[in-house]
């Protein structure tokens, strides 16, 4: 499972030089290929009433040459490098729908989205194009902040073992993989983090439960300790190693606590789609922790998933 292509999302009127710079390290370290995307429209050009329908075609070439001249310039770093780089652009009002319709069709290996922070308490900007984006995306999307990777990244993976169901097992393990191929194209250190809840004391109404209840909570944590294991032994790794950590909280506070303690660079975290609300909003967790992650997020989705987006 190696990375042989990274398309990158360049969003014109944001800060893309870190999203450049993360950019090259994956590809130094991957031997990728890149293609630089840009998905230009100008609501204020098009819905000019001073333009024919010629004037207004002169002036989107017009724009669309000067995006392009940017690109040009921002894939100079690649080309010293000696990076295999090409530029794509086209004018299409839906952003998101455009992404994922080039995703479909360049069929990278993972695609590179730009957040971008707007308030000095560090919060980040999440318009419907980016929620549509993290939706439907069929390939992996790393969505990147303005915040630098460390020399050695660290990068966590997020899993939940404890499923009914054999679907999210799998996803479980394409996470893994995941991280595990962040690490070696970024030479850095693989970790693994996974959260659960006890029911607290006060929840419990049955009497027989009540008078057991600190059994019941070993017995759940034991199950959950179990089922991690056997879901790492593949990866030469146990519930006893440095590099993995379980806690016992809300998952959304147990990632945004974990994720600042262990100084992590890129969290890789699955979405399951569960019904039709899912398609409107991914998931409790990803909406939760997005705007306060301090980190890199990479959402992972199932192998079968199908995008509503076509070419």
């Amino acid at each position: 499972m190696d990375i042989s292509k990274i398309l990158v999302n360049i969003e014109q009127g944001k800060d893309c030089s870190l999203l450049l710079e993360k950019a090259v390290r994956l590809a130094e370290g991957s031997g990728a290929k890149v293609e630089l995307f840009c998905c230009c429209y100008s609501s204020s050009l098009r819905n000019s009433y001073l333009l024919d329908n010629e004037s207004l075609l002169k002036a989107e070439h017009g724009y669309m040459r000067q995006a392009e001249a940017e690109l040009e310039r921002q894939a100079e770093p690649f080309e010293e490098l000696n990076i295999d780089v090409d530029l794509d652009l086209c004018w299409q009002r839906h952003r998101a729908e455009a992404l994922v319709r080039k995703v479909l069709r360049y069929e990278p290996d993972i695609v590179l989205h730009p957040i971008a922070q707007h308030s000095r308490l560090g919060h980040y900007i999440f318009d419907q194009s980016d929620w549509q984006l993290i939706r439907e995306c069929p390939v992996p999307l790393l969505l990147v902040k303005q915040k630098p990777w460390s020399d050695g990244s660290h990068v966590a993976a997020a899993v939940d073992p404890f499923h009914e169901c054999d679907s999210p097992a799998a996803l479980d393990k394409t996470i893994l993989e995941w991280a595990r191929r962040l690490v070696q194209t970024l030479e850095g250190d693989l970790k693994v983090m996974h959260s659960f809840n006890v029911l607290p004391h006060s929840a419990i109404f049955d009497e027989h439960l009540v008078t057991d209840f600190e059994g019941m909570q070993r017995k759940v944590r034991a199950e959950h300790v179990a089922a991690l294991g056997q879901l790492l032994e593949p990866y030469g790794l146990t519930t006893d190693s440095p590099a993995v950590t379980l806690k016992e909280k809300e998952t959304s506070q147990a990632i945004l606590e974990y994720v600042d303690e262990a100084h992590i660079d890129i969290l890789v975290l699955g979405a399951v789609a569960r019904g039709l609300l899912d398609r409107i909003l991914v998931g409790s967790t990803i909406e939760r922790i997005l705007d306060e992650l301090h980190a890199d997020l990479m959402v992972v989705k199932p192998a079968d998933f199908v995008s509503s987006v076509t070419e």
